[in-house]
């Protein structure tokens, strides 16, 4: 259940209106885990689909080694041959750039590369190249991250300052009706439920699942978080 998120599903149909009748747009979006950034970027890419603008996903993962290009692998299949044949042949990096500019510049596409505070060096390099170059295509670029795990010499953060004109936005926590409106029939006190997961949805999900959110310690919070961070992604 996606809730109180039309504001922000707006927003990004706004960006998709936009990089669809050129130029392309790239937009940031951030938020701790358990947010709903998955959730919101699914229920967007959906609809994006449906407005011509075909979608692609690729994600990072929290490896001691990343996977370099890893959400490039991820797309490898639906982005074009020209693509998977420079992946294929390990070509350099500015070639397989390159070959990714030229795929995005043949059709309108919705590009999720997601958590990308996770990202390796190349696909920081290869995000801050597409993103200087976006306007040739007609593609959205969403990138999600957490923000809460930008410090002030995260990797990520020379990229997002390499890139002012893109759009910025942040998931907040949902509000007490809206937990309300999560627990439904659930025989549990919502309010405690906001209050213990601070109006994290993911967090108040699990609360409700257990059906007990009185006396919930702050750690517990943490620990739920914690399972947040190690889930796999979709």
């Amino acid at each position: 259940m996606l809730l109180e998120r039309h504001d922000t599903l707006y927003q990004l149909s706004q960006l998709l209106a936009q990089a669809l009748a050129g130029p392309g747009r790239v937009a940031f979006v951030g938020g701790e885990a358990g947010i709903g950034k998955t959730s919101l970027l699914r229920a967007f890419t959906q609809s994006a689909a449906c407005a011509g603008a075909r979608p692609l996903w690729g994600a990072c993962d929290p490896l001691h080694t990343p996977r370099p290009l890893g959400p490039l692998h991820d797309m490898a299949t639906d982005i074009g041959a020209g693509v998977r044949a420079a992946l294929a042949r390990d070509a350099g990096r500015i070639e397989i750039f390159a070959a990714v500019l030229d795929a995005l510049e043949h059709d309108a596409r919705c590009v999720v590369f997601e958590d990308l505070h996770w990202a390796d060096e190349a696909t920081l390099d290869l995000l801050a190249y597409l993103g200087r170059r976006i306007e040739r295509t007609r593609t959205l670029l969403l990138v999600s991250y957490r923000d809460d795990e930008l410090g002030a010499a995260h990797p990520l953060r020379r990229v997002l300052g390499a890139l002012p004109g893109a759009a910025r936005i942040g998931l907040a926590p949902l509000s007490p009706e809206a937990v309300r409106e999560l627990a439904g029939t659930h025989a549990i006190d919502a309010a405690a439920v906001h209050r213990v997961s601070g109006g994290n949805p993911f967090f108040a999900t699990e609360l409700l699942a257990v059906g007990d959110a009185a006396g919930v310690p702050p750690t517990v919070r943490d620990a739920v978080l914690a399972r947040a961070a190690r889930l796999p992604p979709p």
